[in-house]
């Protein structure tokens, strides 16, 4: 199976509150940023033709073809969804009834044809399909009131058939049949589900990010939802401090007030979660975190943008303001490129085809 890894930080677009970097000196204006060398240099990609460009859109969501990384389907919150057949080169719009679109899945099995995304039509939340690439779409489901968004939807990394959607208000719902049914599994989540991610290995293992609240994990599907903190405070020992590794005293607290999570796409229970304050990895689904020693002048910034080589869980890369950051050795050192972006950066995909190649949004 082709693995992709995409940074998404939907709270920061429509929930969250946290401020934006000031742009940089000499700032371009572009909404997709490409770099061919590993994260050197960057360079605008978005263009429609001509006259037109998608240099003001905000993106919320990038996925690569899983035959050719040089195809791309960008989603983006007010002008809709666009691809590109020649890396970034020159967009192609798609129509897509809503006019905002809080989520979009590429669909890994038929991807030229079947692709989901989330909207809103009036002020009701819903969920699209299309089976012939984006000419028709078909409403799949509906909130039964207004004002809930549908916030996140996301297809199972083996089974294309099983999808699961949550909504601003905390509801999450499966469907196992591509879409055309759907049950309600999220009785025990509490606020709004802004991410829905899948372990890399274990195929029922996911994990459901509560806006502004806490990361639960579950290990069947989505049937029953874990609150690691609930869980640890029945041993109070659980909590404690303890010596890392490095020899550095660190709490093992989950993070609070989290804007994504990424699991590696290699390693089984290892997942990362970005904030403004630092970033964080666990290596037991989210029970226990380790604060990684990034550079201290980023930790002042919301990071939004995290990816990880799907082809080497050495090399990670994360985005704060008007910096690219890379490291090679797990977050031991990094190394920074200046960027020169108008906004921030929500956005960052690691190519599974050339991980030299790297796209922000």
């Amino acid at each position: 199976m082709i693995k992709r890894i995409v940074a998404v930080a939907v709270g920061a677009i429509f929930l969250s509150g946290c401020s934006m970097p000031v742009p940089g000196a000499g700032s371009e204006k572009g909404s997709i940023w490409k770099s061919s060398d590993s994260g050197q240099t960057f360079a605008v990609k978005s263009r429609v033709d001509e006259k037109r460009s998608i240099a003001s859109a905000d993106v919320l969501s990038l996925s690569f073809h899983p035959k050719d990384s040089n195809r791309i389907y960008i989603g983006t919150v007010d002008n809709g969804i666009f691809r590109t057949s020649d890396g970034g080169e020159v967009w192609e719009p798609i129509d897509f009834p809503p006019k905002k679109i809080y989520s979009f899945i590429l669909d890994r099995n038929d991807p030229d044809n079947r692709m989901f995304a989330s909207g809103m039509l009036g002020d009701v939340g819903k969920i699209y399909r299309t089976d012939d690439g984006g000419q028709n779409w078909r409403e799949v489901y509906s909130e039964p009131g207004t004002g809930a968004v549908m916030t996140s939807v996301a297809e199972h990394p083996r089974d294309t058939n099983v999808l699961f959607g949550g909504t601003s208000a905390g509801t999450m719902v499966k469907s196992v049949d591509g879409g055309e049914t759907w049950k309600n599994i999220g009785a025990a989540l509490d606020g709004p589900i802004t991410q829905i991610v899948f372990d890399a290995v274990q195929p029922m293992a996911l994990y459901a990010l509560i806006h502004n609240k806490q990361l639960f994990y579950s290990p069947d599907g989505g049937m029953t939802w874990i609150d690691w903190e609930k869980e640890k405070a029945k041993d109070s020992a659980a909590v404690s401090n303890f010596t890392s590794d490095s020899g550095q005293t660190a709490s093992r607290r989950a993070p609070e007030n989290v804007l994504a999570v990424i699991p590696d796409p290699s390693v089984s229970g290892t997942i990362y979660a970005t904030k403004q304050g630092g970033l964080y990895r666990s290596r037991d689904f989210g029970k226990y975190w380790d604060k990684l020693n990034i550079i201290e002048s980023a930790e002042k910034l919301p990071i939004r943008a995290f990816a990880v080589n799907p082809h080497d869980s050495n090399e990670v890369v994360f985005v704060a303001g008007n910096a690219f950051y890379k490291s090679r050795n797990a977050g031991e050192t990094w190394s920074v490129t200046e960027l020169a972006v108008d906004r921030a950066v929500s956005v960052v995909a690691v190519s599974s085809k050339n991980p030299e190649t790297i796209y922000l949004a």
